[in-house]
């Protein structure tokens, strides 16, 4: 799926995620606690913003997730997209373009020693 059809299936979810939300609430929900009609859809939409919000949040994280997977680059991260074209010689070794700021274990019997 390309990324643009991907960010209209995100909108449209979190749109129908307010509507259905808001109307669910308002019409059926809310009528049982409060009398006033305004006031009930005051919250009703209050409630529907809430759920669109949460709803967007995930269209975000599906769109990005599934961009990065689809280019290849999955979790590999713009320091070592370098060390990506000089790949390590071993099955199990690693290669690290630039800075390695933190551990680095191959094998299964690493151990890990932080010096000072």
């Amino acid at each position: 799926m390309s990324g643009m059809a991907r960010w209209s299936v995100a909108v449209l979810v979190t749109a129908a995620a307010f509507g259905v939300v808001a109307w669910i609430s308002g019409a059926f929900l809310l009528p049982a606690v409060m009398k006033s009609g305004a006031d009930r859809w005051v919250l009703a939409a209050g409630l529907g913003v809430a759920v669109a919000a949460l709803a967007t949040l995930w269209g975000h994280s599906w769109t990005r997730r599934e961009g990065e997977a689809s280019s290849g680059r999955g979790e590999q991260s713009a320091g070592s997209a370098a060390a990506a074209s000089h790949p390590a010689g071993g099955e199990r070794s690693i290669t690290a373009g630039g800075d390695l700021t933190g551990i680095a274990s191959t094998g299964d019997d690493a151990t890990n020693i932080q010096q000072s």
